[in-house]
């Protein structure tokens, strides 16, 4: 079976002139439209609440075995998995509030990260397994794709991951670029890996 994957990053926010995740993801989709195992879906979304969550909701209306999530940190200097979105939202222009009133104070993610970050390390892609996504709109897209799926009763398929920040007028720049290109290849074997074993369970079940 083919697998559908949804592969999301953001658009630049705040003073930065770009986002280094969208700079990743634009440069890995040109050359991986698809694959024999996978039809990948990318999309740039919004740095807005009430942009954000409608267009992931008109994404996952064609239903995907997987969402994949980038976002930009300038905190952070490695590849991070992320294992928890909240449900809370806060950032200097909105009051704090929950994300979805009826949800659950937290999704914690099931996958291997611990296991898929070893497997990044060895080449050589620098990653870790971070505890939760913050509370700004890479928590908000974490925990909505999350909930979806839930609401399928579908579980541990979707993921956040937070990429360092790229500095287009540094002269690595364009070697960061193709190192986070790297990172989102491996990382979608691992995930295409996870989903066979998924169908493979099935199978025995039926």
């Amino acid at each position: 079976m083919i697998h559908r994957i949804l592969i999301t990053a953001f658009e630049p926010f705040l003073h930065y002139p770009t986002n280094a995740s969208m700079q990743i993801l634009t440069h890995w989709a040109k050359d991986n439209p698809c694959s024999e195992r996978s039809r990948y879906t990318t999309d740039i979304l919004p740095v807005d609440y009430d942009l954000a969550e409608p267009r992931l909701d008109d994404l996952h209306a064609d239903p995907f075995d997987f969402a994949l999530h980038l976002g930009q940190s300038p905190r952070i200097h490695e590849y991070q998995l992320e294992m928890v979105a909240i449900n809370l939202k806060s950032d200097p222009a909105t009051p704090i509030a929950t994300l979805s009133p009826l949800g659950p104070t937290a999704f914690a993610s099931q996958l291997p990260l611990d296991s898929w970050c070893q497997d990044l390390r060895q080449q050589n892609l620098p990653s870790s397994v971070s505890f939760h996504a913050g509370t700004y709109l890479c928590n908000a897209t974490y925990y909505w794709s999350t909930e979806i799926y839930r609401q399928r009763n579908i579980s541990d398929r979707s993921l956040f991951v937070h990429v360092p920040l790229i500095d287009m007028a540094d002269s690595n720049a364009e070697n960061d670029i193709r190192r986070g290109s790297r990172m989102l290849s491996r990382l979608v074997r691992l995930i295409e890996g996870h989903l066979d074993g998924n169908q493979a369970s099935l199978a025995c079940r039926e």
